[in-house]
């Protein structure tokens, strides 16, 4: 009994504050009477944000374990043998230091955010360049992948952009990488 009585105090809980949250509220209200309302987009000088979202760094360069985790990272990447899983694996430690590049740019480190990019931008490259050795191959490469290195790519771009950083290089290998979507496989 006492159980059935805790679900219905926690149902009538969760119903009270759906019902008096600000959002609700907000949304209820109806314009004055002789009061029109039209939603017309405005149209934005800003860009659109590329809706990616980037991993977490981990340790950052400053660390004093930064030498493990590179090492870390140089074995994971010597053991994996499948070119599609070491694209992946590519793009997922591109994404990490573009990730810890605005990090080291947020605590004021120039020089260390643009190592960061750079390497970044040099993980990049070899995802593209592994792809495109493969499907030269005649093997075919999954659409999923395509999309997220694209996507990588642009929103490289975005972060370099706002930075006031060059990114013809990206530009570049996001083509390279757009040609490498008549090889994908369904």
């Amino acid at each position: 009994m006492k159980k059935i009585m805790g679900i219905v105090w926690l149902g009538l809980i969760l119903l009270s504050g759906t019902f008096l949250s600000p959002a609700v509220a907000a949304s209820a209200t109806v314009p004055a009477k002789g009061v029109s309302v039209a939603l017309t987009p405005t149209p934005s000088s800003m860009p659109t944000r590329i809706e990616y979202v980037l991993p977490f760094p981990g340790i950052l360069p400053t660390h004093p374990l930064y030498v493990v985790k590179n090492l870390r990272d140089r074995i994971i990447e010597f053991l994996i043998a499948d070119p599609i899983n070491k694209a992946e694996f590519y793009v997922l430690q591109a994404d990490k230091k573009l990730n810890m590049g605005m990090t080291l740019n947020s605590m004021g480190k120039t020089a260390e955010s643009r190592s960061a990019f750079a390497d970044a931008l040099v993980s990049r490259n070899q995802a593209v360049t592994l792809l495109e050795k493969h499907s030269t191959s005649g093997a075919s490469i999954p659409g999923h992948l395509i999309e997220k290195l694209v996507l990588s790519l642009r929103k490289h771009k975005e972060v370099l952009v706002g930075m006031g950083e060059q990114t013809e290089a990206i530009e570049a290998m996001t083509a390279r990488a757009q040609l490498l979507s008549g090889s994908t496989q369904k």
